[in-house]
């Protein structure tokens, strides 16, 4: 008797953990559809010492992940419970057998999301932006995400075995990088609004000029061709 309670009760346990998750992911879908969310919600910018430190290790790293691609980003990101995911074309492969030219694909990164759960409401980007519909991407990718999959594959950002703190993807235009100073207190977010049209998310320009190299490295290796 005790088993078949312990049973109903886990039953009902996965029942309530489902209908949460169904109800939050509407949440987020609802919210994503208005194209001037992005207006009133905050994204964190990296501080300089973690931002030297991680683009070392990214410089080092890069070069031996398993799928190497330009992408073309199809649309924008979509945000689902508790990641986002962004659809693209694949347009030459660099390094890699598991990825062809023409191939869609969802991009992903571990650390994506929507977070509307506390104050202030955040996209977190790992940062770097969302990309932009119609542009080129290189992208550095690490496999599949089984746990998003469906009829469209999922592949993951390089990650660095969960301790990636950059997404690992570089558009082939350049940007012009806005520092953004108006931070919110004892954090390093900032209205989102105010550094919209940035490839990359920096609280100083030292900050952002190692990324920019790392880019300019990256490129060098891996050129539009």
């Amino acid at each position: 008797m005790k088993l078949r309670y312990c049973f109903y009760f886990t039953l009902l346990v996965l029942a309530g953990i489902t209908c949460f998750g169904i109800s939050k992911r509407k949440t987020y879908t609802d919210v994503s559809r208005d194209g001037t969310y992005l207006e009133s919600i905050y994204v964190a910018q990296i501080p300089e010492d973690v931002c030297i430190s991680e683009c070392e290790f990214l410089a080092k790293e890069l070069p031996g992940v398993s799928e190497i691609v330009r992408a073309t980003a199809l649309a924008d990101v979509e945000h689902l419970a508790g990641t986002s995911r962004q659809p693209v074309r694949v347009q030459d492969v660099y390094q890699g057998t598991a990825l062809e030219e023409g191939q869609e694909i969802y991009v992903t990164f571990y650390r994506w999301s929507l977070s509307l759960f506390d104050e202030p409401f955040s996209v977190e980007r790992s940062f770097v932006n969302i990309m932009e519909t119609g542009e080129e991407y290189l992208l550095f990718l690490e496999g599949q995400a089984d746990a998003l999959g469906g009829k469209v594959p999922v592949y993951r950002l390089y990650g660095g075995d969960g301790e990636g703190i950059i997404a690992p993807m570089f558009a082939y235009r350049e940007h012009e990088n806005r520092i953004a100073a108006d931070m919110v207190p004892g954090s390093t977010y900032v209205r989102y609004d105010e550094v919209r049209e940035n490839e990359f998310l920096a609280v100083t320009q030292p900050a952002m000029d190692v990324l920019m190299e790392l880019k300019r490295k990256m490129m060098e290796r891996y050129p539009a061709r």
